[in-house]
């Protein structure tokens, strides 16, 4: 069943539609509101309000329905409309945390209320001890799930627009030092994720990006490496994970072209040649990847979560402090903004969708760079009107 405002000789009108046996069925309820007048609000009240009046008086509301189980449901309905990748990361919120807890409590639907919600996120800062940043995203699938209870008819009000959340402390990523990033580079050779790690410091790659470069995107004459796609995970959360490559980036602004380095033109070639001769000379070899610049010995792409495990065990074998292999991009940005590169330039280089994601993400080493700023003014410019500097 739904509800629409329509125009009928200058006075809106609810259309109530509705199937029952097969037929489609059609009730229109007049307003008191006249075309023209300020009534949009008060005008959208009104209908989710008949709405919910017409599903009761013919028996189409569902009373029963625990929040819980509509979470879940939810899931199911919109599962195909938003990214493989973040359906996946929404089953997993929804079944382990945001189920589960309402579940115990037996709070339906129809029933659920803001101070409800904020006892949720209470609980999660309390007990559990989750981040600002946890709260903020879990907040984000239920108001969109409330929001679709709206549209559905399910709903008439969303509960979660009033929440009051934590505030979120701004995340300043961990990243190496030049001096750190050149130990680490001495100490990863014939590592299996070897190439990884060096096209994360070379280019400042996501990691998506990097299992998804191909050869046929590295041109080694002009040397321009080309990020046109990206590997990702697929299928339900509860089965094993499969690899999948995509012919597209996180954004528009992702697709790009860069400039390489001798020292990466050098490897990559040598690599190349590794692989072509192990293609010849293995038959077992896994041809499936062929094209692909990360791959195992014999030819199996690397798998996304196993990068993402085994680098902060490379870094403390190597004698340094840990850090996650997409801090290697923060690492890389951060010593282009430090030794002078442009924000502009740097925004390009890094495949972000606008400079000001630069400024925010990196806006502390941007303070540095102002602080040396500072420090050169004090030494071109006199302290005193004598042109001679205070002693």
């Amino acid at each position: 069943m739904t509800a629409t405002i329509k125009q009928k000789c200058n006075r809106y009108y609810i259309m109530i539609d509705w199937r029952q046996d097969g037929q489609r069925r059609q009730k229109w309820v007049k307003t008191p509101y006249m075309v023209g007048e300020n009534c949009k609000r008060k005008l959208e009240q009104l209908r989710l309000d008949t709405l919910e009046q017409y599903k009761a008086k013919m028996g189409l509301v569902d009373n029963t329905m625990l929040f819980s189980c509509y979470m879940q449901q939810w899931l199911a309905e919109t599962k195909h409309t938003i990214a493989t990748s973040t359906y996946n990361s929404n089953y997993y919120t929804v079944h382990n945390t945001i189920s589960p807890y309402f579940a115990t409590r037996k709070i339906k639907l129809c029933d659920l209320t803001t101070s409800d919600l904020q006892k949720y996120y209470n609980y999660r800062i309390e007990v559990d001890g989750v981040s600002a940043q946890t709260v903020s995203r879990m907040h984000s699938i239920i108001h969109k799930a409330l929001n679709y209870a709206i549209k559905t008819g399910r709903l008439s009000h969303n509960p979660s627009d009033n929440v009051e959340l934590p505030k979120k402390t701004k995340h300043i990523a961990n990243y190496y030092e030049v001096d750190e990033l050149k130990k680490l580079l001495d100490n990863i050779s014939g590592q299996p994720i070897e190439p990884v790690v060096r096209l994360a410091a070379w280019f400042g790659l996501r990691r998506g990006e990097i299992i998804g470069l191909r050869w046929d995107c590295i041109d080694f004459k002009r040397r321009i490496l080309l990020v046109s796609g990206t590997v990702k995970d697929k299928g339900n959360p509860t089965e094993p994970r499969t690899l999948y490559f995509c012919d597209a980036t996180k954004t528009s602004s992702s697709m790009r072209a860069l400039p390489m380095p001798q020292s990466a033109v050098d490897y990559l070639q040598s690599l190349k040649a590794d692989q072509d001769e192990r293609k010849a000379s293995n038959k077992a070899y896994n041809h499936t990847w062929d094209d692909f610049v990360c791959v195992r010995d014999n030819g199996d792409l690397l798998p996304l979560e196993y990068v993402s495990r085994a680098f902060p065990k490379l870094c403390e074998k190597a004698g340094l402090r840990k850090i996650k292999l997409h801090e290697l991009r923060h690492t890389n940005i951060t010593i282009l903004l430090e030794n002078g590169a442009s924000v502009r330039d740097t925004s390009e280089w890094a495949g972000h969708s606008n400079t000001s994601t630069t400024l925010n993400v990196y806006n502390h080493v941007l303070s540095a760079s102002r602080t040396r700023l500072s420090t050169m003014i004090d030494e071109l410019i006199p302290a005193n009107c004598n042109g001679e500097k205070n002693e």
